[in-house]
């Protein structure tokens, strides 16, 4: 890998390992937590989320440039940006649900003190969370709800980017 490959590579996974382990051991359990440290909680993990999701978009120019496909620093929506990407080289990804859902949960969590407000489609009345469940299905909250967010969901956020940083490592292919 390139010198700002690997930075850009490290980067994310480093503070993937940083926002689920620096959260993790501040949660408080769900039923200590009062309505003003829900959401100073809420903002924080919202902000974690808002820079592993700008990391991932370094990330993707970096792999591009590699590969001398066009970068795209200007496109924000990196969801939309790593789609583009996979289709470019001719791979087929499912994390653009996830990412989606995990750019709603971003902005419900730090916009608006940590209530689900953003609907999946139309008029839905639920929001789909960026973590999955127990069935390992994507967790589903009513719109006007408090998104929990637990030290386990921490944890798999932290799995999927460092899933990302993999797979993009390879797409990269090998360095010169």
């Amino acid at each position: 890998m390139t010198d700002e490959l690997a930075r850009a590579n490290m980067t994310l996974r480093r503070s993937a390992d940083f926002f689920s382990f620096s959260l993790a051991r501040s949660s408080a359990p769900t039923s200590a937590v009062q309505p003003i440290s829900h959401q100073l909680r809420s903002r924080v993990i919202g902000n974690g989320l808002r820079e592993l999701d700008r990391f991932l978009n370094i990330l993707i120019d970096q792999v591009a440039s590699r590969r001398h496909l066009p970068t795209a620093p200007g496109q924000r929506n990196t969801a939309n940006k790593l789609q583009a990407f996979w289709s470019d080289i001719g791979v087929t990804s499912d994390g653009h649900v996830r990412l989606r859902a995990l750019g709603r949960s971003r902005d419900c969590l730090f916009h608006c003190d940590g209530i689900a407000r953003r609907a999946d489609v139309g008029n839905a009345g639920v929001m789909t969370l960026g973590w999955p469940d127990e069935n390992g299905l994507l967790q589903i909250a009513p719109l006007g709800s408090p998104i929990i967010v637990k030290p386990a969901d921490l944890q798999n956020v932290r799995a999927f980017y460092g899933q990302l940083a993999d797979d993009l490592r390879l797409a990269a292919g090998p360095s010169n």
